[in-house]
């Protein structure tokens, strides 16, 4: 036999020895998975079916899935808790099912990676437990509409929210768990919210706090001379009745000195306290639901606001400030209206609901002068309260009693802004029937003046309405003195009542 003739048979007995133990590979893989099988990372070669199944098992462990709502809250279910398990057999039996044990030499060239999602089971009881325990889902009662009081009056707090719809959360979560998803985002899906209803309550708060917004956005205002007064609205609101002032109410009677003791406004107008009411979230209401308004708290209001009108006010407003218009009445007793009278307008325009502007017409030789015209230096007397008061430097120098022109003989000491035009020491006051010796004299209109009386012992309260002077702004002497030797002529003296 020749050299080639023996080549030719170790090359087929070479062939068939490679064949059979290719072939005994194939069937050694029978019943196994075959060389080059991957399943989700894990080497299968060679391995049974539960084998795999429980390699798998411990290599993909499922910790659980990050929830995120739309409030932004998140909340986290854990695996372990909800019972998750997976099995991979079925899809593995398949694997198996359609390998071919005689084409394992083909995985040297082509072997890959297989995913598989395996068969999920949860506990769905314990998963819908856990999410009950998210507070997005707990009932707390909360109002849509809830009234609130601050520094800028009653408010309305809008609690509304979309409200978690738990079984359409419920199978979203499910479904992830079985797809194995580690972060479920359901802040914007819409299939997970419904918007929440207003209950009877929250209708009723709403309805409840227009009324008082509706008090609250009202404007009224009292107009003299060119000075408007304005009345803030929430004011206005703070004077309807509450249960905390319902039986202090029902108890107060009509006052002949008070016009606005038992009187309340509702329903458009001015009245006694309703016996058919009731209550609206703490508040009083008429039969007709309108709210009810304390004239006596309005009235207290009211006098507050109108000392505005009032030449102290000015004067004290100015001390503060520098600067400000001073309004002073032409009125012996200092007033520029009847302010019960006035009041009568201001609850008839009140009770209209509408907005009003009222005027007030100022006594005849009413005036008002530019404060800044009294300077740093100036006398003031205040012929109601019977007080003269110096200021020098801007600042209460002399304060004292005084006695001013007689009102009941007509003799009234005349108001206005004057200036001291002269100073005489030692001389004598004549009158067409009086002479009357004074020690200190400063001149301030015509011939009245400020000077020491010396034949009187009581200063003060209201002994110029019977036994007051000629005109004159008469002076205890002791003070006198300290007044003339501090004032020079030209300094500013406001007499007013």
């Amino acid at each position: 036999m020749t050299k080639r003739g023996i080549l030719y048979i170790i090359l087929f007995l070479s062939v068939l020895v490679f064949a059979g133990l290719y072939v005994m590979m194939g069937y050694y893989y029978e019943g196994s998975f075959s060389y080059g099988t991957w399943v989700n990372r894990v080497y299968c070669t060679g391995k049974s079916i539960d084998q795999v199944n429980r390699e798998l098992k411990n290599s993909s462990l499922y910790s659980g899935i990050l929830l995120t709502a739309e409030d932004g809250s998140k909340y986290f279910v854990d695996g372990t808790t909800i019972g998750y398990e997976a099995d991979y057999k079925n899809e593995l039996q398949n694997i198996l099912d359609n390998q071919n044990p005689l084409a394992w030499g083909i995985n040297l060239f082509t072997s890959r990676d297989r995913d598989i999602i395996g068969n999920i089971s949860i506990d769905e009881d314990k998963l819908r437990k856990s999410l009950e325990r998210w507070s997005i889902f707990e009932d707390t009662g909360e109002e849509i509409y809830e009234l609130r009081h601050g520094d800028e009056g009653y408010y309305l707090v809008n609690n509304e929210r979309n409200k978690p719809v738990f079984e359409v959360f419920f199978r979203k979560v499910n479904e992830a768990v079985h797809n194995r998803e580690y972060e479920l985002d359901l802040s914007n899906d819409p299939e997970c919210y419904v918007k929440m209803t207003p209950t009877e309550n929250d209708l009723a708060v709403k309805e409840l706090y227009e009324k008082l917004d509706e008090l609250q956005k009202r404007s009224m205002s009292i107009t003299m001379l060119d000075k408007s007064i304005s009345f803030s609205g929430k004011e206005f609101a703070e004077y309807a009745v509450t249960l905390q002032d319902l039986d202090k109410a029902k108890d107060e009677e009509l006052s002949e000195d008070n016009p606005s003791l038992g009187r309340f406004i509702y329903d458009g107008k001015v009245g006694k306290f309703p016996y058919d009411y009731g209550v609206e979230n703490e508040f009083v209401v008429d039969s007709k639901g309108n709210l009810i308004i304390s004239c006596s708290k309005l009235y207290d209001y009211y006098s507050k606001k109108i000392m505005e009108f009032d030449t102290e006010h000015d004067i004290a407003a100015y001390q503060k400030t520098g600067q400000g218009t001073i309004f002073v009445s032409g009125s012996k007793d200092g007033q520029f209206f009847d302010k019960d009278k006035k009041f009568e307008d201001f609850l008839e325009a009140f009770a209209s609901g509408e907005n009003a502007e009222l005027m007030v017409e100022a006594p005849k030789k009413s005036f008002e002068i530019d404060a800044k015209e009294l300077g740093n230096e100036y006398i003031i007397i205040d012929m109601g309260k019977q007080h003269l008061s110096y200021y020098k430097d801007g600042k209460l120098s002399l304060e004292y009693d005084v006695v001013t022109g007689n009102t009941g003989a007509g003799r009234s000491t005349p108001t206005g802004l004057f200036h001291v035009y002269n100073k005489r020491y030692h001389t004598i006051l004549r009158g067409a029937d009086y002479a009357s010796y004074v020690n200190y004299w400063l001149g301030v209109n015509k011939g009245v003046g400020i000077h020491d009386a010396t034949w009187r012992k009581e200063f003060g309260g209201e002994i110029y309405k019977h036994s007051g002077s000629h005109g004159c702004i008469n002076s205890p002497l002791e003070k006198m003195e300290i007044l003339y030797n501090s004032v020079e002529v030209g300094v500013p003296v406001l007499l007013f009542y």
